[in-house]
Order: structure tokens, then C-alpha cells, then sequence
């Protein structure tokens, strides 16, 4: 019986050690499964699946007309689409970008830490596995023995429950569990049916499933013959009845209990986030969590679940070098590096070769020497955010051997040219993956990328002050004059690109300078303006960005190309041919986006990756996404297969969007790219313990406005210690006026900066703004 709208769906007697009740609700668009003892409500798990007749597809509706329609052929142009968002009256937000077209279908993952891809099942959009059965007939017979898992095996009737293209929502319970819940709508016959499929721990586990459906209005009598189905079993008299696969409703919700408890304390324990958004901080853990369910213990993997880079044992593209630091660096910023040292070490250990390259690089492809820097900057972080002086240990011996690798590229640059060659003191080898060949990897065989040089100072220069620093905090003078090393070579190569960069950007033809375009290599001087090949756009740029050269100038010449060649949609890069965006690297356009004063192109890429380069509801993310309406199958297996670093840009953005510390300065901005929406009245924003290098800090900005019509807020910062930093709070007031007072700070239009002297001796500091 339904209480409140809230109905019993299991009892179980022994939970924990205590006899628990299971309850679950649905309301328009969303539901809850609640777990209550004689004591009171232990667990409340969220669903994204409510009403299942309220399931559509998107709606694809603006004012004025403008729809986001897939082309045979992309024509490169004006980002129209993007402009319209930024020329509106509203910020970027999953609201207005996703009323332009139509969503990405993806399959729902359902996995868990210990069993890998081979046990991991892919649902696609009805629910019914990807995976067939094991037996050794399911090779020869599929229309015989079927699908692992099929919902139609449950359901009460034939032919009344057939999908409907669009008619499916897919999501992950709690919003970001590696496990499915699906809802499907039948517009013809009014009926539906919801799956869920849940994998307990364990390298052997088997997979739970519950289907729960409508039965169609009137009489049992009303429904068609059973056939192969169910239909001939006692049937509930209330409006929907459920069946289990694999295990009773107990085994069902016990597994789930336990689920659910792992993944939320994983990331409550540590930098709990409370938005206005909540499919954008879905998003943000569902990337991590569907990252470590792919990895196969601390093995490493760009595919997410099974698809075409799975590759058991691991070699080639499991130890993509690009998706293991974006796997480590997503953990770092999320206050989970303790959690994801132990993968960072393996890999370090394992798949770095005694002269310091990566293996990766001589088996079918060869990656960018920049992977060194990031894995330095990796190291370093790792160390600012914990301060274990024991694990950096543990990270040096392989560091300093990649380290003397990419000095031994450098070196050769400056003993082979002289001076005025702009080649000389920049990093030899490949820009990327596809671009290199194991047999063919010398000094010749590519130009001289700047992205290269870039990373590779980047990554010297953090290192170098960690080592600085943790030689300082342990007393350790071996490994301060290591830090101060490092610390001479990160600034001679820096010198040495800095001369190679003012020769080049000189030596470009008038059109490029009139334009503003960055080069990308030492003799990068004489392209037409519009010239931007796929690569450039999705890989070498990026890797620019994501380096923080530190120069604006250079990050906009970039973006200035990107717009110039008419090679982006809603921000994001496309390459060249099709209206296809290579979302693996979008980690790139956020990067440089944030550092920019204006906050709403950041937003716009954000939310352009959301809304179509992954599903909206199960974080299904392609390496390469056709725009718009892709779905898995479409086209080549690589570019729809969905992968780590796909998967992971949302948990990067949303960090960055709430909480981003510039490298260069001691300087840490609050909610810098927060949309104009989430400081209207009654919103809050809430953050505890996020990591940063003056240590943790945590904040709450929520309005205190009574109305739209004087807009007010109180930000309220706390410190764990006292903290080295500026804290610059950013404040986006909905009717875009400028700020006009504050209780303590420097206060500017969009923000106020607390100085690190004004925070001084303080651990909290409330300021009232209007």
C-alpha cells in the first residue's frame, strides 16, 4: 500500500543487523528509494526517473526559432548557434543549450570496482544488455538464447511495451552510481516500464535487475497473449507490478544499499559540493566514478566499460598516457588524491620504461612529450594538496628518469641549432597519438611544437617548487637543491621559449598578425588565417591551453584561429569535415575559457559538451560525437566508443567553474564562472574542503536577497589553517548590475578580492554583499 505516495517495495531483514523497510516514490520527473528502520530514515537514494509518462524526447523549442540540425557535410562558419546563447539575455545553461537540438543516446554502464569490462553489462535505451549470455550457443544462436538481460523476458504482455525511439530516459541511480536506471514510455499503447540493474562487488559478482511496469488500464483480460512472456502469472491489482532477475527484492535492495553507501561517503567524506545544478554535479562524479568501474583494479584504461580500445591484457591505448592524468588530475582537484595515489604509482611503476618514456609510445603510436610535464604537475599537486613527503618519494625515482628524458630532447635542440633558429631550446617528438610512429620517432620527424615546450616547462616549474617545498617541510636538503635544479633548468627553458616564441610570432606573414594568430610550431608563419587543420583544433591548441603559458595574448590567438576558421559549434572544436567534436581534449577549450575575464564561453563549451557530445541523464561519452542526435553505432566503433577523458571534462569544469587557483600567482577565484541564475533569490552555493596549494578551504555564498529587486548576498570562507592566498569571490547578479558594497575586501564590479594580508591570522570571514 502507498503511504503519502511513498510505497513499500521490500522488507529487509537484515541489513546491517537491523530489520529495514524499503519505500520508493515518484513524482513528475524524478523519484527516491528510502530506507527506514524502527529508528528513523537511514538511507534516501535519489532517482532520476519520476512520472513514466511524463517521458519524451527532448524538447527542441526556442523563441526565435534557432535549431541546432545535423548537416550531411560541416561548412565551416560563424558559430551561430553559440552566439545566439551568448547574445541572449540568459547565461549558458543546460536549459537553453538543450532546447536547440536533439540529445546523444548513449548505453548505460553498469559496473563495479573489482570485475571490469568483462563483467560490466552496457544497456542501451530500452534496457535490455548489449552483452548475450555465456553459454557457448549464444556465439551461434541470439534470437535463440538472447540477451544477458532483457526486460521484455518480464513484462505482462507482448507488443503493448515496444520502445519508441525517444521515448527512453536513461540515468544512473543516485544520479551518478555505476548502476542503470532506465525509463521507457509507449506513446501509442500508454504504458511503460522501468529497469534497473545494479552490480554488486566482487571480481565474480553476477548483476541484480528489477523491472517495474505499468499495466495497461482495465482488465487483465485487456492484455495481449503471453507468448514468450509473463503475462499467464498472477498479476498485482495495483497499477504497476515488478519482477527481479538474478535475485529476490531483498538481494536487490541490499546490493543497492551497499552501493549507494560506498559512492556517497566516497565523495562526501571528502569536498561535498551543494549547486543550484544538480545534473551538472551528477555529471562531475559520475565521470569519476564510471572511470575507476572501468579500470580493472589499478590497471589502466581509456575505454569506459567494453568498446573498441578495450584491450585485456593491457597494452596501446589502455595506457593512453592523455586519459591516465586526466583519470589522476579529475581525483586530485575533486580532494580524492589519496584515492587515486595508488593508481598514479602503478602506472608510474609499470608503464614507464627505465630511459623514461612511455611504454605507450613504442607499441603502435606515439603520444606528445608534453604527458612528462602534466605527469610532473600531477606529482607536484598530489604533494600541495596532501603534503605525504613519503609518497612524492616514492613517485621521484621514476619522475627524475622522465624528466632526463625530455632534457635529453631539449639538450638536443639547443647543441643542433643555433640561437636564432626558433627551433632551438624547444622539445623534439610527436604532437599526438595518431600523428606518431614507434619506427619513426626522431629529431626530423615532426616540426617543433610549442605545445610540447610549453608542458614540459610547465611541469619543471611545478616541480620544482614541490620539491622545494617539501624539502622545507621535512628538513630534506637533498631534495631542496633537487627543487632549486630543477628550478634553474625550468627557467633556462623558459628563456629559450620565450626567444624562440618572439621570433616566430615576428616572422609571421601580415594576415597572421593582423589577425592575432598564436603558431603552433617554430616555422609556423605563412597559413591563411582560416587555414586550421582537425588536429590543430582538437589537440595542439588544447595542449597549449592546458600548460598556462601564462601569456592571454597567446591563449586568445588561439581562440581567435578556432573562430577565424569557422571550426567550432556552441565553443566546441570541430574537425573540419563533419559536424563531429572531438570531446576527448574539450578539457582544453574549459582550460583556457576560465582564465578569460568574460565567464559565459566558458559556460557556453561547458554546457555544449553536456547537452550533446554525452547523454544528458547516464553520462555516456564518445571519444569523437557527431552533433547533433548521436548515438552509439553510428559510424566508426573509435569514435563513438566512450572513454575516460570524455567522461571525466564535466568533473574538471565544474571544479574550475566553482573553485579555480591561478598557477602563476597566489590567487584562488571563487565560483568564477557561476552563472547569473545560481545568485538569485533563495539559491545557494556550498562547497567544504576543497583542496588547494595554501591548503583547504571551504564556503557557502547563498542570497539573502528578499526579492529580485534588491539582491543581497552573504559569503561566508573558512579555513583549516590560515591561508597564504588571495580569495577573489565572484558575484554574477541576475540583473547584471555592478556590485555595490562590501563588509570587508576590495570590492570591483563582478567581484570582491580578500587579500591574503586582509585573511591574515583569520580561519573564517563572513562578508555581506549587495
Amino acid at each position: 500500500e502507498a503511504i503519502g505516495g511513498w510505497q513499500l517495495v521490500a522488507i529487509l531483514p537484515w541489513l546491517n543487523g537491523t530489520t529495514t523497510a524499503v519505500f520508493e516514490k515518484h513524482v513528475t520527473h524524478q523519484g527516491a528509494i528510502a530506507y527506514v528502520t524502527e529508528m528513523g530514515e537511514i538511507a534516501s537514494i535519489p532517482k532520476r526517473i519520476g512520472d513514466l509518462s511524463k517521458i519524451r524526447p527532448r524538447p527542441i523549442e526556442t523563441p526565435h526559432g534557432v535549431k541546432f540540425e545535423r548537416p550531411s557535410r560541416y561548412v565551416a562558419g560563424a558559430d551561430v548557434l553559440g552566439d545566439y546563447i551568448l547574445n541572449s539575455e540568459e547565461d549558458p545553461s543546460y536549459e537553453n543549450v538543450a532546447a536547440l537540438g536533439p540529445e546523444l543516446v548513449g548505453w548505460t554502464l553498469v559496473a563495479n570496482e573489482e570485475a571490469g569490462p568483462e563483467k560490466s553489462l552496457w544497456l542501451e535505451a530500452d534496457g535490455k544488455s548489449r552483452q548475450f549470455g555465456t553459454d557457448v550457443q549464444s556465439l551461434w544462436a541470439p534470437d535463440l538464447t538472447g540477451r544477458l538481460f532483457d526486460p521484455r523476458r518480464f513484462l505482462p504482455s507482448e507488443y503493448l511495451y515496444e520502445y519508441v525511439p525517444g521515448y527512453s530516459k536513461r540515468t544512473l541511480l543516485g544520479g551518478y552510481l555505476p548502476a542503470a536506471d532506465i525509463g521507457v514510455w509507449n506513446p501509442k499503447f500508454g504504458v511503460g516500464y522501468e529497469v534497473m540493474v545494479v552490480l554488486p562487488p566482487g571480481a565474480d559478482a553476477r548483476p541484480l535487475g528489477r523491472v517495474r511496469a505499468m499495466l495497461p488500464r482495465g482488465e487483465k483480460g485487456a492484455l495481449i497473449p503471453e507468448g514468450d512472456t509473463n503475462a499467464a502469472q498472477t498479476l498485482p491489482a495495483s497499477e504497476f507490478f515488478e519482477r527481479y532477475w538474478n535475485g529476490s527484492a531483498s538481494d536487490f535492495f541490499s546490493a543497492l544499499a551497499g552501493i549507494w553507501n560506498k559512492w556517497h561517503h566516497f565523495f562526501e567524506d571528502r569536498m561535498k559540493v551543494e549547486i543550484p545544478d544538480e545534473g551538472l554535479l551528477d555529471a562531475a562524479r559520475a565521470g569519476i566514478v564510471l572511470s575507476r568501474c572501468s579500470y580493472r583494479g589499478l590497471e589502466p584504461t581509456y575505454q569506459i566499460g567494453e568498446g573498441a580500445y578495450t584491450k585485456i591484457p593491457v597494452r596501446s591505448h589502455a595506457l593512453f598516457p592523455v586519459a591516465h592524468y586526466e583519470f589522476v588530475w579529475a581525483h586530485e582537484v575533486w580532494d580524492l588524491t589519496d584515492e587515486v595515489e595508488p593508481y598514479f604509482e602503478h602506472y608510474l611503476n609499470h608503464y614507464v620504461l627505465p630511459d623514461g618514456n612511455f611504454l605507450y609510445n613504442t607499441q603502435d603510436q606515439v603520444e606528445a612529450p608534453l604527458n612528462a610535464g602534466v605527469f610532473l604537475e600531477n606529482s607536484a599537486r598530489a604533494y600541495d594538496y596532501t603534503r605525504e613527503v613519503a609518497a612524492l618519494r616514492r613517485r621521484l625515482p621514476v619522475l627524475r628518469r622522465m624528466i632526463d628524458f625530455v632534457v635529453r630532447r631539449y639538450r638536443y635542440s639547443k647543441d643542433t641549432f643555433p640561437s636564432n633558429d626558433p627551433r632551438h631550446g624547444l622539445i623534439w617528438g610527436s604532437p599526438e597519438a595518431d600523428n606518431g610512429e614507434p619506427n619513426n620517432d626522431f629529431p626530423e620527424s615532426h616540426p617543433y611544437y610549442y605545445q610540447n615546450a610549453s608542458w614540459v616547462w610547465r611541469g619543471l616549474h611545478e616541480h620544482a617548487r614541490c620539491l622545494e617545498r617539501a624539502g622545507g617541510d621535512a628538513g630534506d636538503d637533498e631534495l631542496r637543491r633537487e627543487g632549486a635544479a630543477a628550478s634553474r633548468l625550468a627557467a633556462e627553458m623558459r628563456t629559450d621559449i620565450e626567444r624562440s616564441l618572439a621570433k616566430t610570432l615576428a616572422d609571421r606573414n601580415p594576415a597572421m598578425k593582423e589577425a592575432g594568430i598564436t603558431p603552433f610550431t617554430a616555422f609556423d608563419t605563412s597559413r591563411k588565417p582560416n587555414d586550421l587543420t582537425s588536429y590543430e583544433n582538437h589537440r595542439y591548441m588544447m595542449d597549449w591551453w592546458t600548460s598556462d603559458w601564462g601569456d592571454p595574448e597567446l591563449d586568445a590567438g588561439h581562440f581567435k584561429h578556432r573562430a577565424l576558421a569557422g571550426q567550432q559549434i556552441l565553443g566546441m572544436n570541430i574537425d573540419g569535415d563533419y559536424p563531429r567534436t572531438s570531446n576527448f581534449m574539450e578539457h582544453g577549450t574549459l582550460a583556457g575559457r576560465i582564465r578569460q575575464e568574460d565567464y559565459r564561453p566558458f559556460l557556453l563549451a561547458l554546457y555544449g559538451n553536456l547537452c550533446y557530445a554525452m547523454d544528458s541523464g547516464n553520462r555516456y561519452a564518445p571519444e569523437d560525437a557527431l552533433l547533433p542526435g548521436n548515438y552509439p553505432g553510428e559510424g566508426s566503433s573509435y569514435a563513438w566508443s566512450a572513454v575516460v577523458n570524455s567522461e571525466l571534462q564535466p568533473a574538471l569544469g565544474l571544479r574550475w567553474l566553482l573553485c579555480y587557483e591561478e598557477h602563476d600567482r597566489a590567487a584562488v577565484h571563487l565560483q568564477k564562472a557561476a552563472p547569473k541564475h545560481w545568485f538569485g533569490p533563495g539559491e545557494r552555493i556550498r562547497v567544504e574542503k576543497c583542496p588547494t596549494r595554501s591548503g583547504q578551504l571551504s564556503w557557502t555564498t547563498e542570497s539573502v536577497s528578499e526579492s529580485s529587486r534588491e539582491l543581497r548576498w552573504r559569503v561566508t570562507v573558512e579555513f583549516a589553517a590560515p591561508f597564504a592566498s588571495d580569495v577573489v569571490v565572484h558575484i554574477h547578479p541576475p540583473d547584471k548590475r555592478p556590485l555595490r558594497a562590501a563588509s570587508l575586501g576590495d570590492l570591483r564590479p563582478d567581484r570582491v578580492v580578500l587579500s591574503s594580508a586582509l585573511m591574515a591570522g583569520k580561519t573564517k570571514v563572513v562578508v555581506e554583499i549587495s
